[in-house]
């Protein structure tokens, strides 16, 4: 849900700023292939990344708030799908790299201090859950399993959302 959502982020910030936007699994673009104005480009990226933030950040609190295990994934996705979005950086520029690269901070800088941030709010979630490392690793291997088979779908069947 979360990926789809984050996909959705782009896309809404997109068409709000006038350009007609598709959405797949993995992906969203102009329909036309071109921004109506190069300004929107990022802040149509940085609409996913800012939505995980979010995300993470209500989550966190709901955890400490009620204490729920179960609120725990929900915080604990965005971090994976953002530090797999750096890693990602490596092959081609993701979100926080291209933006990172158009304003000048370079390639990593914004993924790392997301990814830091976000790690933060994992680590004080796992210490309030009491959360064992061996099911932190776990559930970052099943994570990261299904990160992956999102992207293969995505590239081979282009799943359209909107």
């Amino acid at each position: 849900m979360s990926t789809i959502l984050y996909e959705l982020s782009h896309w809404s910030i997109g068409e709000i700023l006038g350009n007609k936007m598709i959405a797949t699994l993995n992906g969203t673009n102009p329909v036309s292939g071109e921004l109506q104005n190069e300004w929107n480009r990022n802040y149509i990226t940085l609409a996913g990344p800012l939505f995980t933030v979010l995300q993470a950040i209500l989550f966190y609190f709901l955890i400490t708030k009620y204490k729920k295990i179960e609120l725990y994934p929900f915080l604990f996705f965005p971090f994976v799908m953002r530090f797999a979005a750096g890693l990602a950086n490596l092959l081609s520029p993701n979100d926080e790299g291209r933006v990172g690269m158009s304003i000048g901070v370079g390639l990593f800088t914004i993924s790392i201090f997301v990814c830091s941030f976000l790690l933060v709010l994992v680590y004080k979630a796992t210490k309030e859950l009491r959360i064992s490392l061996k099911f932190n690793i776990l559930s970052f291997i099943l994570c990261c399993l299904f990160l992956l088979l999102l992207t293969y779908i995505d590239a081979k069947f282009k799943v359209k959302i909107i």
